[in-house]
């Protein structure tokens, strides 16, 4: 299954991966994922690992 749906791959698949330009940079069971990463949920993982972080924290200081 591909999927931009965050909460529904973190909710139906076994495995996930995030692939970013083409290449995998994480893979694994949510569980691995939360491990190995030090992330809560699938979105703050995604996040972190593709550079949105930076964006949605900019985001809200423009929202404020």
């Amino acid at each position: 299954m591909s999927t931009h749906t965050l909460e529904i791959a973190e909710a139906l698949c076994d495995r996930i991966a995030i692939i970013q330009g083409g290449k995998i940079v994480a893979a694994g069971s949510m569980a691995e994922l939360r491990t190995q990463h030090a992330a809560g949920g699938l979105e703050d993982l995604f996040l972190r690992l593709t550079g949105g972080a930076a964006y949605k924290e900019l985001k809200q200081v423009l929202e404020a």
